[in-house]
């Protein structure tokens, strides 16, 4: 049996939703998982202007990371701007929605446990 390594190297976090309007009909943004881990999956979310993940909840704690652009992330009736160099945290099974303002994309981290 292998052993899996102390560390993951990722990188195309900022990588743009690079599908045509066609590629993707329901206008959804592009969701890549980028690593699953024994304690986290971490994913990234890349939107075209306008794209929305309507209200949904996550059945564990995640934080979402902004990387390009901007997203608008309602929680509990509050609008945050998601921008580079912000983030926000969320616990389990809080409705929250997401549109972006622009072309962006955002790193979310999943944070499942053992």
């Amino acid at each position: 049996m292998s052993e899996q390594p102390a560390w993951t190297f990722l990188t195309g976090l900022a990588d743009p939703n690079d599908s045509t309007p066609n590629d993707d009909p329901g206008g959804r943004p592009k969701i890549t998982v980028l690593h699953r881990g024994e304690t986290e999956t971490v994913i990234r979310l890349a939107f075209r202007a306008g794209q929305r993940m309507p209200d949904h909840t996550a059945a564990h704690p995640i934080v979402v990371v902004g990387q390009t652009g901007t997203i608008e992330f309602t929680v509990t009736d509050v609008v945050n701007e998601l921008a580079p160099g912000t983030a926000i945290r969320v616990d389990a099974r809080v409705p929250h929605s997401l549109t972006a303002r622009t072309n962006a994309t955002a790193t979310l981290i999943v944070v499942h446990g053992r």
